[in-house]
């Protein structure tokens, strides 16, 4: 069965059955960040009731609903290298009008096949939401509830002009971060009162310049999609509650490079064991956020 399409005309949508919700934005390999967020979570006890994911996040959140421990999440991670999961697409090379993009996710893909728990929505322990960008209609899409998952992840997961755009249903569909990087108002939709969430679409100041077409693409990208969330995260902050963690990153992490992933997950871990107890702990935390005190955030 091909994946669904999502009905995008606006209208009440069904309750959540839980009032919380962990979303997982894009970021690259700050995606790591999120790993150390979930297991600090588990250790918490702190539950969710659905999970909704963009870019990175979907690749989390997709293990994560399936019910892969953070603790087994967290080993992948170290485990992977780059040139395991992504090649050069010769493909595009040799024929630019076909599949335009730098890097081929062919390997990702079969490496989706062998490892994910779950590959079909239906099927997943935890409900999920995947954000895909139609390249046709410039809208955000949202896959869940059934069908496979492999297909919208890959398209999650695909930035532009680095990896060549899948296609979902006759269109197009590239990195979600590009129209919803945190789906917090579709959170909102699906009836969840409180999102759980760390921030990993960062831009800090890189000690040297990039190099190379691929580490100038993955620069600017990570530069555009940093403004764009952080003007979302103020314009969806009126419909539910964001607990976040900031993260203090004293070295910028480059945006495809997986060598320092064991570090990015024992900050995410052990900030948000740091501070999440904290900001859980004020009353004011469980109310609706006042006008001109939108985002409640943590710093360490």
């Amino acid at each position: 069965m091909p994946p669904r399409m999502p009905d995008l005309t606006p209208g009440p949508m069904p309750p959540s059955r839980a009032l919380s919700a962990l979303v997982l934005c894009g970021g690259g390999s700050h995606g790591a960040l999120e790993v150390g967020f979930a297991q600090a979570l588990d250790e918490l006890g702190i539950r969710y009731g659905r999970i909704l994911g963009t870019s990175i996040g979907a690749f989390n959140g997709a293990f994560l609903a399936g019910g892969m421990p953070p603790a087994d999440l967290a080993a992948l991670w170290r485990s992977a290298r780059l040139k395991r999961l992504v090649r050069p697409n010769w493909g595009w090379l040799l024929h630019p009008r076909v599949q335009p993009g730098l890097l081929s996710l062919a390997l990702l893909s079969r490496f989706l096949h062998r490892r994910l728990p779950v590959q079909r929505f239906e099927d997943l322990e935890i409900p999920l939401s995947i954000v895909t960008t139609d390249l046709v209609t410039g809208k955000a899409c949202y896959w869940e509830d059934e069908g496979d998952i492999i297909a919208p992840l890959l398209a999650s997961m695909s930035p532009p002009g680095i990896c060549p755009p899948i296609t979902l249903n006759g269109h197009p569909h590239v990195d979600g971060g590009i129209a919803d990087n945190a789906p917090l108002g579709r959170a909102a939709d699906l009836g969840c009162r409180r999102a759980l969430m760390i921030e990993c679409a960062c831009a800090n100041p890189c000690r040297r310049p990039p190099k190379g077409l691929i580490g100038i693409l993955g620069r600017s990208f990570e530069i555009a999609l940093e403004r764009k969330h952080r003007a979302d995260l103020a314009r969806q902050a009126e419909g539910i509650e964001i607990i976040r963690i900031i993260p203090h990153l004293d070295i910028e992490h480059g945006f495809l490079d997986l060598s320092t992933c064991g570090n990015l997950i024992e900050l995410g871990y052990a900030q948000t064991i740091s501070e999440l107890p904290k900001l859980l702990a004020r009353p004011e935390a469980l109310l609706k956020p006042k006008t001109g005190e939108r985002l409640r955030h943590v710093k360490p």
